[in-house]
């Protein structure tokens, strides 16, 4: 139901070229959009000379890994809907009678139990063993998650078009000069410390949070230098180490 690979060459494959999902929650119109999103702006930092070639590579292990994501959800949608045996037949019941009445239920009885997905293994995201420096917040290549700024804006919203570090604390502003060598459209966006949006993205002082273009975390940093930073960018633009 999926191509082992989603590049040939100089031929990307996308939506029900690359992969052919159940229709459940609109998967395949969500999923061609997803893998369009991902592609996209790293053709357009490899066209434009920002990274090289092995960006690219990035493509197939992230929306590969989203698709079959897609099929474990769709199995799980498919026994609800026709239960191939006693116990999820007993298990749907039980869900349906709970749903009238019991947000957790309805649920279950959800098909489009869809979540964004996180590139937990892909090669442009930061080490997932990093993510223990943190004790809440989304991990390394998930996407990310909306909070109210102070000025009223949505983060979301605020992002650049190009990547976005989300910095606790004024006195770091100085990182936006040399990230801005690296991507012309970079964007730095601060927040204090006890703020929604530091408070969701288990941010402290001194702490930073790469975005992707496609507004995935490509990595979260626990009182950076300017070279972790440095590193970090370049990682995300498919440098290897």
């Amino acid at each position: 139901l999926a191509l082992d690979e989603y590049r040939d060459g100089r031929i990307f494959f996308i939506g029900d070229s690359a992969h052919i999902v159940p229709i459940f929650g609109v998967r395949g119109l969500n999923n061609g959009l997803a893998d369009a999103f991902n592609i996209g702006w790293k053709l357009g930092y490899v066209l434009n000379g920002k990274a090289g070639d092995a960006l690219l590579n990035s493509y197939t292990p992230e929306r590969r890994g989203a698709t079959l994501d897609v099929f474990a959800n769709a199995t799980k949608s498919t026994r609800f809907m026709t239960p191939p045996t006693r116990g999820w037949a007993l298990m749907r019941k039980a869900a349906l009678s709970l749903a009238t009445k019991h947000p957790f239920a309805a649920a279950f009885a959800n098909p489009r139990q869809m979540q964004p997905y996180t590139y937990a293994d892909s090669p442009i995201s930061m080490a997932r063993s990093a993510d223990a420096n943190f004790g809440s917040g989304p991990s390394s290549g998930a996407s990310a998650p909306n909070a109210r700024l102070s000025d009223g804006r949505w983060l979301l919203d605020a992002a650049g078009k190009g990547f976005t570090l989300l910095v606790c604390g004024q006195e770091h502003l100085e990182w936006t000069t040399f990230c801005k060598a690296s991507d012309a459209d970079f964007l730095q966006l601060v927040v204090e410390p006890g703020e929604e949006a530091a408070t969701l993205y288990g941010i402290e002082a001194g702490d930073a949070i790469l975005l992707r273009p496609d507004l995935h975390i490509a990595g979260r940093l626990r009182q950076p230098k300017r070279a972790d930073i440095e590193a970090l960018m370049a990682q995300s633009l498919g440098a290897v180490s």
